[in-house]
């Protein structure tokens, strides 16, 4: 009797799906390097370069306010625990560190960072159950929070007297194009999304570790919903994520100001929210690289008049400013990675 053919894993090879996904990631960053050279070779290499380098020590001034803005979210993350030790805070900011380093840096859709950061609460003993619930509620409040400093922005847009119709037009357009993702994102949520992310959980929590203080069997459906109904909580999270866009805005202020361009700190705030509104909608598009670009040439010089090449070394200062931040911080994640690895074969050998 012959013994039965051996079953083939499918984990054994990328299917056809993983390997469309890896070509679509692949071909979506190709196409915005491309568009990224295009724009700073059309507007003159040399003058996007020495209108970044004007900059000079104001550089230093823009990566100081950059820590602002990781703590000012990861205390809009803090907001959305009840009770937990001392030092809790900090773990946080490190994670929060680490989140943004790798959407950043990584092709991953601006995601990965949230599930490395699951994985990394999970490790510490946390239950993997509220650690993912509180990444889903921590990025569905970023969101709100972007609409909130959109808002602002157009505000200020309005009241500072622009004269442009098509302005209006596409600000108008814009907002409520991210107010529809806020609640479709919502609506995953409550129709089926927690179901999907609370199986993908399930299946990878014992690799992560979790389980540990705090553990429950409550489904990550209805913890989510029960953090939504924290509305006090749920306000100030919401507030701090807001706050937390406006040392974007400051940056760029800083940076026209050391270029030698006169402009407010409302026109950069102004800047700031429009692009940012469209960078979210280019999620898909790595670290947006193209659209990031364009949108703070177009946009400042729509508007306010600023030459496209000092929009271009906008650009390319941001740039500067997040590879500085994030390249640290996927080397943090890495040690914690490798301190966690260290711990489980220390205690495999006990």
């Amino acid at each position: 009797m012959k013994p039965p053919p051996e079953e083939t894993s499918k984990d054994d090879k990328p299917s056809g799906t993983q390997s469309t996904f890896r070509l679509g990631s692949l071909l979506i960053l190709l196409g915005g390097v491309g568009v990224t050279t295009a724009l700073v070779a059309y507007h003159n290499f040399s003058s996007v370069i020495e209108a970044a380098h004007r900059i000079g020590w104001g550089f230093a001034l823009v990566l100081l306010i950059q820590v602002s803005g990781i703590a000012l979210n990861g205390l809009a993350w803090r907001a959305l625990f009840r009770s937990e030790k001392s030092g809790f805070t900090n773990t946080l900011f490190i994670l929060r560190w680490i989140r943004e380093s790798i959407n950043y840096l990584l092709p991953v859709g601006r995601l990965g960072g949230d599930m490395v950061a699951v994985r990394l609460l999970a490790a510490r003993r946390r239950d993997v159950n509220t650690a993912a619930a509180s990444v889903v509620a921590d990025k569905t409040l970023e969101v709100l929070g972007l609409f909130l400093f959109a808002v602002a922005g157009f505000v200020i847009l309005f009241e500072s007297g622009v004269n442009s119709n098509s302005a209006r037009y596409w600000a108008i357009r814009a907002l409520g194009a991210t107010f529809a993702v806020l609640v479709a994102f919502l609506a995953a949520q409550r129709w089926g999304l927690l179901n999907l992310v609370d199986r993908v959980v399930k299946k990878f929590s014992g690799m992560w570790g979790g389980g540990g203080e705090g553990s429950n069997n409550i489904s990550i459906h209805e913890t989510v919903w029960g953090i939504y109904g924290d509305v006090p909580r749920l306000i100030l999270a919401a507030f701090l994520h807001a706050v937390a866009w406006v040392p974007g805005a400051l940056q760029i202020w800083v940076a026209m100001r050391y270029m030698g361009l006169e402009t407010r700190f409302l026109d950069a705030f102004v800047i700031e929210s429009l692009t940012m509104i469209i960078c979210s909608a280019a999620f898909v598009m790595p670290a947006s690289l193209g659209v990031q670009e364009a949108s703070y040439m177009t946009v400042g010089w729509w508007l306010f008049g600023i030459p496209p090449a000092a929009g271009l070394a906008l650009s390319l200062v941001q740039r500067m400013k997040d590879v500085l931040f994030g390249v640290p911080g996927l080397l943090v994640w890495q040690g914690l990675e490798g301190k966690h690895l260290w711990s489980l074969w220390r205690r495999r050998k006990k």
